[in-house]
């Protein structure tokens, strides 16, 4: 529906908060109806009570709306009496910051502190207690907005008796400051009486039950108006280089300003500065042609002017008879209902039906996987509680970036070794290698400088050679450029159920320039092809070496073990998990442990430089903290950490029983081999424990939480012993799943086929939900569709 936009408010002026407040009584298109409806009037919150939710998948469903985020008072629920009983969305508008709070676990209430103004979605159900004595005793806050379906009269708000605890109601508000902002005796449900209610302390603040914003619910609407609001503080947004002639005048003052780019690029000083003047150059050149990106709200695109009609006659019907429940009524709230279904549908049926090639069908398969649509919940840090978007930011940088420090570091790297070889690394790049290495990649996020690989691409013919003469001069004296060690985290919820709530549930990556990503992809490149060329790593070891998968990893671990069975023998599988991976990796230990390997002086010194005096901010939802350094670690999302990360972890795989030890990254493995259980898992105890002492040696931890041990025998086992790691005893599983693929005692592999045929199922359905003889996208896209999503998840791992 066409709706005029009001023009965005000055930032610096306070700003009205526009509340929506309704039940919409669990019918899904009432809860479309109110968000079309709240964003057609552009309000800034939207609380309703009794929204309609599902489950499907192991995912739990509600109502969205692309001009708002959507936040739950829980995250997960599985029947009716676990479900969420409120729901409040808040405007996608860079005016607006939402922090939800918890200082109570309610499915009932949900409090969201939005710029500095508390806002309460309160439900109650007739005959529950739990709500209403949470909510009577919460202590109440300047700037507070209480509302919601309380069930309750009082003759404060509805001349006549008091019923459902009305009296308390009236107390509470009246005691903590609140003040009604209902108009007496003004119903909000056909039934006459006045149970939609809003308290607030906020001076001027109104409430009006408006008509026109019916949402054919048994409740009536009540907008609300908070003024005085301040605006949340903002930040600049990336800009933007996304036209052709934006992108032509881009080249032409990166190719005008070329001209000061500095020629000498022989000390670490020079590089710095050549690759600042780079960064400059660039980025100075697309804040002159490009356009800062903004947070915006966009329309339901399912919401037609048909829709529209039909909401305008059902509330003209309404308006005859506002009290009533006759036929006429009825018909036209039924009739409101099958338009808003019917537009949906169509909306839908029409996207779906566009779809002409695989990459369309492709996205539609991603739908299956799509995170959830709820705002993550507070984090608890141990006992502590983090409710603010800075507060949680800066508590997930302390438990994933900084949970070691430069202590447990070696203090000189430079004392005298003994390497086993002399491995090669040459200096010199070529033109091609450079550019391949800097523009030859998939989708990568451009880092705190927004320098893009498309923008690289375009004046690539102007900076090529500056950008060979600087990753050289780098790998000439072992330099990192101090412009790229800067880095913005974000911070990306690990995907499946997980509980958000804790900071092990989020991934902290890692968005470096993509100019000094291209420089690190090269070293990754060289060091990756050195360690096979020159025998530097296990046999037995991957993650970021070419030709070695995952699935070859296991293929050998089942070969040893099928090995085992033809000599009649059994073995034990000990899988154990490095704990922080890359965020612990120590600096000095770093340098120290590639001198050991062989690798040359200056690699080791661009590899201490790369690690040396890093910075990072971290980008948490809408909230970044300020840049600050960091102490240790290999940044997540840089192309050359996986290879560091392995070559540091390299002396574990020279451990007692060589042969029988696995690594894929920070995922280890030890496979002992004997004739009894009892033997191989008394080994394989001592193999844990010679593990954890060489980590404690060497700064490393492994998590026992994450450790899982299986017996594997031809024959029944009388016997099942439990190995040890540290103090906590690890008792076998019945089946494990290492590397993706699921492993069972006699190597059956039932259940991995079981658990995969499973997965496939899921994306096959979905497919065929999308599809059949009448509508849906050409059979070819599926039939791309189904051979690159359902086939590759089916037949994983069988080459094991």
């Amino acid at each position: 529906m066409g709706t005029s936009r009001r023009p965005r408010a000055r930032r610096c002026e306070k700003k009205t908060l526009r509340v929506f407040q309704a039940n919409v009584g669990k019918i899904p298109p009432v809860h479309d109806c109110a968000l079309a409806l709240a964003d057609s009037e552009r309000h800034d919150i939207v609380l309703l009570q009794e929204p309609w939710t599902t489950t499907a998948n192991s995912r739990c469903l509600t109502k969205t709306h692309p001009a708002y985020d959507t936040y739950s008072p829980v995250e997960a629920w599985n029947s009716n009496s676990t479900r969420p009983r409120v729901m409040t969305y808040v405007r996608r508008d860079s005016t607006l910051s939402a922090d939800q709070n918890r200082p109570y676990q309610s499915r009932d209430i949900l409090w969201l502190t939005v710029n500095d103004t508390i806002i309460v979605n309160f439900y109650r159900q007739n005959d529950e207690r739990d709500a209403l004595d949470t909510l009577l005793q919460w202590p109440i806050p300047d700037r507070c907005l209480v509302a919601g379906d309380f069930n309750a009269r009082h003759h404060t708000w509805q001349t006549g008796p008091t019923t459902n605890r009305g009296h308390e109601i009236a107390s509470w508000a009246s005691e903590n400051g609140l003040g009604l902002l209902n108009t007496s005796d003004i119903p909000t449900n056909p039934h006459g009486n006045t149970i939609d209610l809003a308290f607030s302390n906020v001076p001027l603040a109104e409430a009006n039950v408006e008509d026109h914003l019916a949402t054919s619910s048994d409740h009536f609407t009540l907008s609300l108006t908070l003024p005085n609001v301040e605006p949340a503080p903002t930040h600049p947004g990336k800009i933007r280089v996304t036209t052709d002639d934006e992108l032509k005048r881009f080249v032409e003052i990166v190719e005008l300003g070329s001209t000061a780019i500095p020629v000498a690029a022989s000390s670490p000083l020079e590089l710095d500065e050549l690759a600042s003047t780079l960064v400059s150059l660039l980025q100075s050149a697309a804040k002159a042609v490009g356009r800062p990106a903004r947070k915006g709200a966009r329309n339901a695109p399912w919401w037609t002017e048909e829709c529209a009609l039909a909401a305008a006659g059902y509330r003209a019907i309404r308006r005859l008879y506002p009290l009533g429940f006759n036929q006429e009524v009825q018909i036209a709230k039924r009739d409101f209902h099958r338009v808003v279904r019917r537009a949906k549908r169509l909306y839908w049926r029409n996207l779906i039906n566009s779809f002409s090639d695989s990459s369309s069908v492709f996205k539609a398969v991603r739908w299956l996987r799509s995170p959830g649509a709820f705002q993550p919940p507070p984090l608890q840090v141990d006992d502590v509680v983090y409710e603010t978007q800075l507060d949680k930011a800066n508590a997930l940088r302390r438990a994933t970036l900084e949970r070691r420090t430069a202590e447990d570091d070696i203090q000189d790297p430079w004392i005298e070794v003994s390497p086993r070889k002399t491995i090669p690394f040459p200096h010199e790049i070529s033109l091609e290698e450079a550019q391949d290495a800097t523009l030859r990649t998939g989708n990568t996020s451009p880092g705190a400088d927004n320098i893009t690989v498309k923008l690289l691409t375009a004046v690539w013919h102007i900076i090529g050679t500056h950008v060979r003469r600087l990753f050289e001069g780098c790998l000439a004296i072992g330099h990192h450029p101090k412009p790229f060690r800067a880095a913005e985290v974000v911070m990306i919820a690990k995907p499946g159920r997980r509980d958000l709530t804790n900071p092990r549930a989020w991934r902290p990556i890692s968005l470096l320039s993509c100019l000094g990503k291209g420089l690190e992809r090269l070293v990754a490149r060289r060091l990756a092809w050195a360690c096979i060329h020159h025998g530097v790593l296990h046999l037995q070891q991957a993650g970021a070496l070419p030709k070695r998968s995952a699935t070859d990893l296991v293929a050998a671990l089942v070969h040893d073990i099928e090995e085992a069975f033809a000599r009649k023998k059994v073995a034990t599988l000990v899988t154990m998990d490095i704990q922080g991976a890359f965020d612990t990796v120590l600096r000095n230990r770093l340098i120290l442990r590639l001198r050991e390997q062989g690798w040359p002086e200056r690699l080791a010194r661009w590899a201490g430089s790369f690690m040396d005096d890093r910075s990072a901010c971290v980008r948490y939802q809408d909230t970044i903290t300020p840049l600050s350094p960091l102490q240790c670690g290999l940044p997540q999302g840089s192309p050359v950490s996986p290879i560091l990360f392995l070559l540091y972890t390299e002396p574990i795989y020279r451990l007692s029983n060589p042969q029988g030890r696995f690594g894929y990254a920070d995922d280890t493995a030890i496979l002992c081999v004997g004739d009894t259980v009892e033997e191989t898992a008394a080994a394989a105890s001592r193999s844990v424990e010679e593990m954890v002492r060489w980590g404690a040696a060497n700064g490393v931890s492994f998590d026992p939480k994450k450790t899982e041990v299986m017996h594997f025998s031809r024959s029944k086992l009388e016997t099942a012993p439990a190995i040890r790691h540290g103090d906590v005893e690890k008792h076998p599983e019945a089946a494990m799943r290492w590397l993706g693929i699921w492993l069972d005692s006699s190597l059956s592999f039932r259940v991995h086929a079981e658990k995969w045929t499973a997965k496939s199922q899921a994306v096959a359905y979905h497919l065929r939900g999308l599809t059949n003889t009448i509508h849906g996208p050409l059979p070819s896209a599926v039939r791309s569709a189904v051979r690159a999503c359902v086939e590759p998840v089916l037949l994983y791992g069988t080459e094991v």
